[in-house]
């Protein structure tokens, strides 16, 4: 669920850990603050971003935008972990301190459904001169658009895919990616036991929350599950349990050590270092995986689809492949909200994301001209074709979202942590979860 940063360390990406506080978006009415009169003279606006490199980017360049418009901007940054609490707290307060938020569409359907954030359509004609909507690669606009209207901008986004590394499918004679998830136990069992338990068969994030539930989700949805059932949370289903049964079955018999602590960082890290023959999450892990200086891996990486379990598995719609876009918000309650539209328009711009591609790990840039522009083939084109692929199937309804996304995620992810632990089975887990919603939400 994050991105990309010139050192992995501040990296962050549903991949990295949405912050796990209650999303009190009840407690502001919807408003907007300010005339707007404000795209010239003396202005300044604050900007609450991740702390990444495309964050780094605008900066580089902001000086550009600056000189150009007259407006002065501040660009706050805090580590994705960090983030949701403090624009949450904002908002409930209907404060003016934040012109711009950038988070991902998780958050950001629910703050546009609580009128925490602005519908952007008014402001587009206006700034056509930096980027326009139908510039947008379509996949990664569509999370921020609702009955006609468009509540963001996207910077950048990813969904997800199995990486599996070639050189020892054909050591230990695995012909290809798995297609099922039978086939993906059976090719974690074969090379984890024909290497003496010196390589894992599959490395997976374990840690609690976001970290577990965003990977989690394929298996649930490649069981044929859901997070609802007839619109209501049903986290306890047949599905549910049985895709979280086969996750713990996974980790346990054929996971690195300590993989229940593991993050999106250290998941990383153990398939990049060669502790482990495949794992499933972001896209934005390609860069990382075939960066020949961090990477023992490097051009010895296949990419594939998640696997399904379930027979039938739809082509689009609820896949099991998430699209996940992070993006930059207005802020209803900003007294500014021209010139900070001006910035939204200026930062997702083609110059300023060409610009991220050529100087920095910018995979998951999301204008058109930009993803097929030569700078991008040039760099990415080992998983170019692979990553587009999961792009244009990917499920924006991957994760719960709203209002309630927060407590589904935090009971879900504690429930897996538990599976994982030993504490609880599965579906003890998962039931204990389902009733503490249930208490929870009403």
């Amino acid at each position: 669920m994050s991105i990309t940063a010139p050192a992995s360390r501040r990296l962050t990406r549903v991949g990295a850990g949405i912050a796990v506080v209650p999303l009190f978006l009840g407690l502001a009415a919807c408003g907007s603050a300010g005339s707007g009169e404000d795209s010239g003279g003396d202005v300044t606006i604050n900007v609450l971003a991740e702390d990444i490199s495309y964050t780094d980017n605008w900066k580089a360049q902001l000086s550009e935008f600056e000189e150009a418009t007259g407006i002065k901007v501040n660009i706050e940054t805090v580590p994705y972990s960090d983030q949701a609490a403090k624009i949450l707290l904002n908002f409930s307060q209907r404060s003016t301190d934040y012109d711009v938020v950038f988070t991902d569409n998780t958050y950001g359907t629910g703050y546009f459904e609580s009128g925490f954030v602005d519908d952007l359509t008014e402001y587009e004609s206006t700034d056509d001169e930096f980027v326009s909507f139908d510039e947008f690669y379509a996949p990664y606009l569509a999370p921020m658009q609702t009955d006609g209207t468009t509540f963001g901008l996207p910077v950048y986004g990813e969904s997800t895919w199995l990486m599996y590394r070639t050189d020892l499918f054909e050591e230990y004679g695995i012909d290809g990616p798995p297609e099922t998830m039978d086939e993906l136990e059976e090719a974690a069992r074969t090379i984890s036991e024909g290497s003496g338990g010196e390589v894992a068969g599959i490395s997976l994030r374990g840690a609690p929350g976001i970290q577990s539930v965003y990977p989690w989700a394929g298996f649930l949805r490649s069981f044929g599950g859901d997070f609802y059932e007839d619109d209501k949370i049903a986290v306890d289903s047949d599905e549910s349990v049985e895709a979280a049964e086969f996750w713990t079955d996974l980790l346990e018999n054929y996971g690195p050590a300590g993989v229940g602590n593991f993050d999106w960082e250290q998941n990383r890290i153990a398939f990049t270092q060669g502790s482990a023959a495949m794992t499933i999450d972001a896209t934005a892990n390609g860069p990382f995986n075939e960066d020949p200086e961090a990477s023992v891996i490097a051009g010895k990486v296949g990419y594939a689809p998640v696997p399904y379990a379930i027979s039938d598995p739809p082509e689009s719609g609820n896949t099991n492949n998430s699209l996940n876009v992070h993006a930059l918000y207005l802020s209803s309650f900003s007294e500014k909200k021209d010139a900070a539209y001006q910035f939204m328009a200026w930062a997702t711009s083609e110059e300023v994301q060409t610009h991220g591609v050529e100087t920095s790990e910018a995979v998951g840039a999301t204008l058109q001209s930009v993803i097929e522009g030569d700078a991008y083939a040039e760099k990415y084109g080992p998983f170019q074709e692979a990553m587009l692929a999961q792009l244009a199937t990917g499920n924006i309804d991957y994760l719960p979202a709203g209002q309630d996304a927060n407590s589904i995620i935090t009971e879900v992810g504690q429930a897996l942590s538990r599976s994982l632990a030993g504490e609880a089975s599965a579906k003890d887990a998962l039931t204990a979860a389902q009733k503490a919603l249930e208490t929870q939400l009403g």
